[in-house]
């Protein structure tokens, strides 16, 4: 019990951090530290916000395949937790940039969801985010019954949806979409070889 206290207790603090972090950053800039963020902090806001939506979406996949691969299962009670930190910075991230960015003009916003592929993408994951966010309770766990997990196996798609997203977001630097990208494809690989070895077994 102690252990697994310390586990919910070490997520909530990696949670909150990079939002602390950044509120910190924000008002360094209020202050006249126009060097914080950078040449462009709503940029920076933006990019820095979807990485950690996507360090969470890593995180709640590679729970199960911690367990089945190593014998990990520390993060396996805490999935709900990161899920809910990855929708959090997801929604940040979609925020920040229709303010910062395109300053909440409503028509360019759609526009750009149409011309820009890769925001079409990210929209799609985070709107596919919604639903498992919100059935993510015990309660809607009991009420949706076998249903839930079908459902919540929409995280898949979510995560091939974010790969999808900051890959076509290069211009110069590959190493972290690539990155990213690889990590999304190598837990799709080994929970497809898994459910292939368990339907040969039975």
């Amino acid at each position: 019990m102690a252990k697994r206290r310390f586990w919910s207790v070490l997520v909530w603090l990696i949670g909150l951090a990079p939002v602390v972090w950044l509120l910190v950053q924000v008002v360094r800039l209020q202050q006249g530290e126009w060097d914080v963020l950078g040449n462009e902090p709503g940029r920076a806001i933006v990019f820095f916000t979807g990485e950690w939506s996507f360090n969470f979406l890593v995180l709640t996949l590679a729970a199960s395949s911690l367990k089945r691969q190593v014998s990990f299962a520390a993060l396996m009670p805490q999935r709900r937790k990161l899920g809910l930190f990855c929708f959090f910075y997801a929604l940040l991230h979609a925020l920040a940039y229709s303010g910062f960015l395109l300053e909440w003009q409503w028509y360019e916003i759609l526009n750009e969801l149409i011309e820009r592929q890769y925001l079409t993408f990210g929209m799609l994951g985070l709107l596919l985010l919604l639903p498992l966010t919100v059935t993510s309770t015990k309660g809607w766990q009991r009420r949706l019954g076998k249903r839930w997990k079908s459902l919540h196996k929409a995280v898949y798609v979510v995560a091939v949806l974010a790969a999808v997203h900051y890959v076509l977001q290069i211009r110069s630097d590959w190493f972290w979409p690539t990155l990213y990208a690889m990590l999304v494809t190598l837990l799709l690989l080994e929970r497809f070889m898994t459910s292939k070895l368990i339907r040969k077994a039975i």
